[in-house]
């Protein structure tokens, strides 16, 4: 097939990239500025594999300069995942951009595979099926609610006729087998203030946990869908671990690597940032609106659209899995825990 892919030199894009090229595609990417690489789960840049374009998923047509034919799906990786973005920002780039991507799929009569986020269910807690987004749901951040308004463009284009499927990946981490990952950044960030005296006590419910989901399950689910497009054609499939991880264990196993200062987890109706000490009270501050709200909720997201229909289980993440995870980031540098 000739897959048109936005997003290819982000995290998710790029392995995806790596692994249709793999696969014998051909594989024409959308690049924004020039001399950026793709790198696939092995770090590997395969930007001279593929035909890349400039262009700017923000502008109608993408901004390419000549149009396209040929094009057998368009696979919609790009997004800001900035939680902290402006609204503009979030509604240029995560709902214009789908918008965009809507109409040249319409136009080149091909079938749209859009990646969104689990997310979408906002602060829902509990099981979460692959249900529509509620636009009325309460949202933690605009990251959130803009990826539910770009679903609800996929959703009405599909109802026009458009041959779509929606991907909901969780909070994306290593791969499974050695916690190899090409780009650290979202969650990681914030896991490694999980080891820094930085972040000291935070308010968080008992039983809080995420709902992360290693890489290569999320590639292994978006191969899947691209490759039968016919059968998931109206398909909301949630790419996430079997179990969300529990915040107490991560925090247990971060406390057993030399040189961290693990987070305290205390009761929300305790915590009070007027007892923060200068430097923490600064941390939380910054990070606090974007990520605390996390901490009180254990989503689990349902569904077994992907197992139905492409054999593909959800992974189970143990605490060997999760420490080969924190094992890569130190490897890389990317954490100077010893």
């Amino acid at each position: 097939m000739h897959i048109f892919l936005t997003g290819a030199t982000g995290l998710v894009g790029g392995a995806l990239a790596g692994a249709l090229l793999d696969a014998g595609h051909c594989v024409t990417a959308l690049v924004r500025g020039e001399g950026r690489d793709v790198l696939d789960m092995d770090g590997r840049d395969r930007v001279a594999e593929l035909v890349a374009l400039q262009g700017d998923v923000a502008l109608p047509g993408f901004g390419l300069a000549e149009p396209l034919s040929g094009i057998d799906l368009l696979v919609h990786c790009a997004a800001t995942v900035d939680f902290a973005a402006s609204d503009a920002v979030h509604e240029a780039v995560n709902v214009g951009g789908t918008a965009h991507a809507i109409a040249l799929a319409q136009a080149w009569n091909c079938p749209l595979l859009h990646v969104s986020t689990a997310y979408v269910c906002g602060r829902a807690d509990g099981e979460i099926g692959e249900t529509a987004a509620d636009l009325k749901a309460s949202f933690t951040n605009g990251y959130e609610a803009s990826k539910a308004r770009a679903e609800a463009l996929v959703e009405a284009a599909r109802s026009a006729g458009l041959v779509a499927a929606l991907a909901r990946p969780a909070i994306i981490v290593g791969r499974i087998r050695d916690g190899a990952i090409a780009r650290i950044d979202g969650f990681h960030h914030l896991f490694r203030l999980f080891g820094s005296p930085m972040l000291g006590d935070v308010p968080a419910a008992p039983d809080a946990a995420f709902a992360i989901v290693p890489i290569c399950h999320v590639v292994a689910g978006l191969m899947a869908m691209a490759g039968d497009m016919t059968a998931f054609d109206g398909a909301r499939v949630h790419l996430a671990g079997a179990a969300p991880f529990a915040m107490a264990e991560m925090l247990r196993i971060v406390a057993d690597y030399p040189g961290t200062v693990p987070a305290r987890m205390i009761d929300p109706a305790a915590y009070g940032a007027t007892a923060l000490d200068r430097r923490t009270a600064m941390v939380h501050r910054r990070i606090g609106p974007q990520f605390f709200d996390y901490f009180l909720r254990s989503p689990r997201f349902a569904g077994d659209s992907l197992q139905r229909m492409a054999g593909i289980d959800p992974p189970a993440i143990d605490e060997a899995a999760f420490r080969r995870m924190i094992d890569h980031c130190v490897q890389v540098g990317f954490l100077d825990w010893q």
